[in-house]
């Protein structure tokens, strides 16, 4: 476990993050090596269905990570301020929430899992594999909620390195089980499903008997589910508002998706090939701002809004750093990384694929700003600045699928993301610079500690 209150804060965001970041990649390689193994196998249309899937499959994703990150933040606050017998209550009743939740969302997912494809225009020719691949992800969701809980509860003390080993082991096994169902036991699209929630069962069942042998501060005990109003609220209230965060940007995607189901196979093709480089450049982004995130919850339980001022302005240097090298990658080689993770050979989804990646890359530097500012306004307990600005980017998209889409076609879609990030971007920068605890100088002591 890692006490983020204390040392050197670029080192311990450094140290946070890469094991972070690891994780995340190969939490990406699920999705990745289904979007290889289907396209190459199945073809075209297989990943058609599968882009056309991925905005209701990251709406479930997105619901259950923000929660998990949002009681995560509150126990990093129990644990920055040393007071570890809520910090296990606030663990054992997170637990009772999320399992509750995910039964809720589970069972309303199959009611509403067709009309929302029909309201995003899904197409025909490929809706009943839209379905049967998102059924699967459906039934076992619970795995997938059980691990992001228990990830973010080992993030929330300080501790990435355990979560990155088993989502390893995990991904390795996926990547084996695509192969096995689509290719060997022609499973079609259901078999990149099955293996996606076996290996997420299997992340799950090793974080927890790490938990058991490994972390004694965890060990939890019958008094700690003793459910008290105040504490359930402050969980709730920032596990839904992490979780409204990322939904309502990820309904963003959901509405668009709409809008790009009309503009036909291959630029649904060429925009799910764009989404997946682009979730793979901006995984130093997110683990960035999930360390941050768990960085200020620690210190505003500490007290320590000084070092959370710093950690902002070096989490916003660390990222601009990547953007650079993004943008070198995107400009001197898209075409490679478009056929290299899709292993596509039609030119327009190859062109529309690299257009989308050229606008958008360069507007990289103000997504550093917008995530590492929203989580860092999460980690203290401020909720609704960040829920507001993921509202106008949800308005955003909504201008775009309505009026630009129709105008503009793909070009359209492409300019969407740039344009909600300034203006989210600009309204997070006035809240930081406003709010009076992060214009305190820092004391003498404190600086001795930052160096």
């Amino acid at each position: 476990m890692k006490d983020l209150t204390k040392g050197n804060i670029i080192k311990l965001l450094i140290a946070f993050s890469v094991p972070l970041l690891i994780g995340n990649i190969f939490q990406l390689l699920y999705n990745v090596v289904d979007t290889k193994v289907v396209g190459e196998i199945l073809g075209k249309d297989a990943l058609a269905a599968l882009g056309a899937s991925s905005p209701v499959y990251d709406l479930i994703i997105c619901t259950l990570t923000g929660l998990g990150n949002g009681f995560g933040i509150v126990i990093s606050q129990f644990y920055g301020a040393k007071e570890m017998n809520r910090m296990r209550q606030a663990v054992a009743n997170a637990i009772c929430l999320m399992a509750g939740i995910t039964i809720l969302a589970t069972i309303g997912s199959f009611f509403l899992l067709r009309p929302l494809l029909h309201i995003l225009n899904t197409p025909v020719d490929i809706f009943d594999r839209c379905i049967r691949y998102i059924n699967i992800i459906i039934v076992f969701m619970i795995f997938t909620a059980a691990y992001n809980l228990c990830a973010a509860i080992l993030r929330a003390l300080g501790d990435t390195i355990r979560p990155l080993i088993f989502l390893a082991i995990a991904s390795v096994l996926n990547a084996g089980l695509d192969i096995l169902f689509v290719g060997g036991l022609k499973m079609d699209v259901q078999g990149a499903a099955f293996a996606t929630v076996i290996a997420q069962a299997i992340s799950f069942v090793c974080c927890v008997i790490y938990m058991i042998k490994k972390c004694p501060e965890l060990h939890l005990k019958r008094e700690d589910f003793h459910f008290e109003a105040k504490l359930i609220g402050n969980l709730l209230s920032q596990g839904m508002a992490m979780a409204f965060m990322l939904c309502f940007v990820t309904i963003g995607t959901l509405i668009l998706q709409g809008a790009i189901n009309k503009l036909g196979t291959n630029i649904i093709a060429a925009h799910t090939i764009a989404r997946k480089l682009t979730s793979i450049f901006m995984l130093p982004f997110t683990t960035i701002g999930v360390a941050i995130a768990t960085f200020s919850g620690q210190n505003c339980g500490a007290g320590r809004y000084d070092r959370i001022r710093t950690g902002i302005k070096d989490a916003i240097i660390l990222t601009w750093a990547w953007s650079v090298i993004v943008v070198i990658a995107v400009y001197t080689a898209a075409p490679l990384l478009i056929r290299l993770i899709s292993g596509a050979t039609t030119p327009e989804v190859i062109e529309n694929a690299e257009w989308y990646l050229r606008f958008d890359t360069p507007f990289y530097f103000v997504v550093c700003i917008l995530l590492v500012l929203r989580n860092a306004m999460q980690g203290i307990g401020r909720k609704i600045i960040p829920m507001i600005a993921s509202m106008i980017e949800l308005l955003g998209k909504l201008i775009v699928a309505w009026v630009l889409a129709e105008r503009m076609k793909y070009f359209g879609i492409i300019i969407s993301e740039p344009a909600t990030w300034i203006l989210c971007a600009l309204l997070l920068a006035v809240a930081f610079l406003t709010d009076s605890r992060f214009r305190k100088p820092v004391r003498t002591a404190d600086k001795e500690m930052l160096n």
